[in-house]
């Protein structure tokens, strides 16, 4: 496995108040699981500055865009609040640049634990989710290199908990197949509604 020494991802928390009290639509981390009443808990704020390095293919911005917010959207993120802004990417497939950086703002949810709870914006349950090829669309057989800087990265800063990994990226672009992720982590019960302007 490649060194991965300049590799970081600078973490910034923050809590939000009660802006968010009532909840309208289900949450999206992890379809078909039965909603429950759950633990009370609070959405925090990350934002992170992912840096991406050698990278087996070129990935242009809008593909970086793509595969980080459907990541972030399995993860239980509330869609509205996941912001992704790549840079150094190349603007077509065929460009050079390998190196990328993603800066990554969303919110997740945390429990709270007595007296706290009465501060509670959202109700969570824990849950398992798996990410892999197909797992969410956008993650590709050949995105293995990718998916684990990004859980070298992203996901070992996030609060949660890495059950298991397994990356071979051995072969080649299109069939570099055999990598998942799987965490566990607070998902909402419903989530937020859209914003109103």
């Amino acid at each position: 496995m490649r060194r991965l020494g300049r590799m970081a991802a600078a973490v910034c928390a923050v809590t939000l108040g009660s802006a968010w009290a009532s909840c309208a639509t289900a949450a999206q981390g992890g379809a078909g699981a039965p909603v429950t009443a759950g633990e009370p808990a609070l959405w925090r704020t990350f934002d992170m500055i992912v840096n991406l390095q050698n990278l087996p293919r070129t990935y242009t911005c809008d593909e970086l865009w793509y595969e980080f917010r459907g990541i972030m959207v399995r993860l239980g993120a509330w869609p509205y609040s996941v912001n992704i802004l790549p840079y150094h990417c190349s603007p077509s497939p065929h460009g050079t640049l390998t190196s990328p950086d993603v800066q990554v703002g969303f919110q997740l949810p945390f429990f709270l634990h007595g007296v706290a709870a009465k501060s509670a914006t959202v109700h969570a349950i824990e849950r398992t989710i798996r990410l892999s090829p197909g797992e969410p669309a956008t993650l590709k057989p050949g995105d293995c290199q990718l998916m684990q800087q990004i859980s070298q990265t992203l996901l070992a800063s996030l609060p949660l908990r890495i059950d298991e990994q397994h990356f071979d990226c051995t072969g080649s672009a299109r069939r570099a197949a055999d990598f998942s992720v799987t965490v566990t982590l607070p998902v909402a019960v419903k989530m937020p509604p859209a914003p109103t302007t």
